[in-house]
């Protein structure tokens, strides 16, 4: 049987990250109440978290993975209600998420590389332990006190209707996700999310606890920061990546080429040396 280029593309990644998984170590980290899975590998002293989007979860970093875990002590979970990851059950908080998956790690201090919601999270750490965060990459983040523009309410309610009828196919043609040629990466965002469908159910999240906006205190935070923006993305998603980076006093703004929403997707070797850039450069 012939397979189509996208599938080729998907599967020869696959083959190269089992390769690399085997040497990955999965585990649990006990929450009250409840479990996240985590994964983590490579070593030293120098450590990086992966915060995925709200749409994926940690396995949309499967290409970006081994080139970090390479060099730095890496660490990717799944947030409540995501992969692995049970729904919530009681009220919780992310960034109290986030703290006990570091410490289940051994990990007391980390650069956070947040994609989208998870880069909000990120922020929100970052204010609230400012001591445990090393740098920040924010990779067309989603900060809490931002308002969405008619636009982009009106673009999320399309896509809304298009997940609730199943129609996968349909809703990853947005044409701020990723960009218009990256046929295989949108089949394996189909693919990912038929595999995990409570991806899409948000069980259990309306459950977490909102903390206080984080765009008013951006200022406060003096970890140097790497803000990332796809150049297909929607203006809203710009707009937020240049006022983050023009507000936190370390702060610098770069555009990805030919990449959308999904960057570490589209082009995850360039994502990849873009981090362990900045961690190299912004090593104690």
């Amino acid at each position: 049987m012939k397979l189509s280029t996208p599938v080729r593309a998907i599967a020869a990644g696959c083959l190269s990250f089992s390769a690399f998984a085997a040497q990955a170590q999965t585990s649990i980290a006990e929450v009250e109440p409840g479990k996240i899975a985590y994964e983590t590998c490579g070593t030293g002293d120098r450590a990086i978290v992966l915060l995925h989007d709200g749409i994926l979860h940690a396995a949309a970093y499967d290409a970006v993975w081994p080139r970090l875990c390479r060099d730095f002590k890496v660490v990717r979970y799944d947030r409540r209600g995501y992969g692995r990851t049970p729904a919530a059950t009681a009220p919780f908080a992310s960034v109290d998420d986030l703290t006990t998956v570091m410490k289940a790690a051994g990990i007391e201090h980390a650069t956070l590389v947040g994609s989208s919601a998870g880069g909000g999270i990120a922020i929100d750490f970052a204010l609230a332990h400012p001591q445990a965060v090393d740098g920040l990459v924010l990779a067309g983040p989603w900060v809490s006190g931002f308002k969405p523009s008619a636009g982009f309410i009106a673009r999320s309610l399309k896509l809304i209707a298009l997940l609730k009828t199943g129609n996968l196919e349909g809703a990853v043609k947005d044409p701020y996700i990723l960009s218009p040629s990256a046929d295989a990466e949108r089949a394996k965002v189909v693919a990912l999310l038929k595999a995990n469908p409570q991806n899409l159910s948000g069980a259990g999240r309306n459950l977490e606890r909102p903390g206080p906006d984080a765009r008013p205190r951006l200022s406060e935070i003096r970890a140097p920061t790497l803000v990332l923006v796809g150049e297909v993305d929607i203006q809203d998603v710009f707009d937020q990546a240049k006022a983050v980076a023009e507000t936190i006093p370390h702060a610098t703004l770069e555009t990805v080429p030919a990449t959308g929403h999904f960057m570490y997707l589209e082009k995850p070797e360039d994502f990849a040396e873009r981090v362990a850039g900045f961690v190299d450069q912004e090593a104690p």
